[in-house]
């Protein structure tokens, strides 16, 4: 016979609610969510977030998503300490050859090309990695990784976002 524990409950009834909580909060980890296009606004700038080819998040370890309209965006409002390096989970960026869909920084490549416009004018667009060389139809242009991408917002912006569209 089972050793009852408080509020009549068995030990085997402790340790099956016990081990449901623990899978229970091993799948909560901190997603990114879907940019709600022409209704959210940047977390850095403000401004509206509307085209859906563009687009970042920044996921906090405590769950909390905070949108961009632009990859410089999020960039910026990282070094600016707006939110304490230790505190992020995941960065995303949007997928240029599949608006709205959100992938993970780590997987994912970036394109610079004056072929398309990005909404702060830093003219890169991001990827899942391997994509850009299969796929013949995208802008091209010059690949960088994500720390030549954070580089060059860098360069770019030592004073603030830039009044023009840069060129490096």
């Amino acid at each position: 016979m089972e050793k009852p524990c408080p509020g009549n409950r068995t030990m085997n009834q402790w340790r099956f609610f016990a081990s449901g909580l623990f899978v229970l909060l091993l799948g909560c980890q901190p997603q990114p969510r879907p940019i709600h296009f022409g209704e959210e606004l940047c977390a850095y700038c403000q401004m509206g977030i509307s085209d859906p080819r563009f687009g970042a998040e920044i996921v906090t370890r405590q769950g909390r998503v905070f949108v961009f309209d632009a990859l410089e965006c999020m960039v910026e409002f990282e070094r600016a300490g707006s939110i304490p390096t230790e505190q992020i989970h995941s960065r995303w960026v949007i997928d240029f050859s599949q608006p709205g869909k959100l992938i993970a920084v780590e997987a994912a490549e970036f394109v610079f090309t004056p072929q398309i416009h990005s909404p702060m004018g830093l003219n890169v667009y991001a990827l899942p990695q391997g994509r850009y060389e299969h796929d013949t139809v995208l802008p091209r242009g010059r690949k960088l990784t994500w720390q030549e991408v954070v580089e060059l917002v860098r360069a770019q912006w030592r004073e603030g976002p830039p009044r023009g569209s840069p060129m490096p």
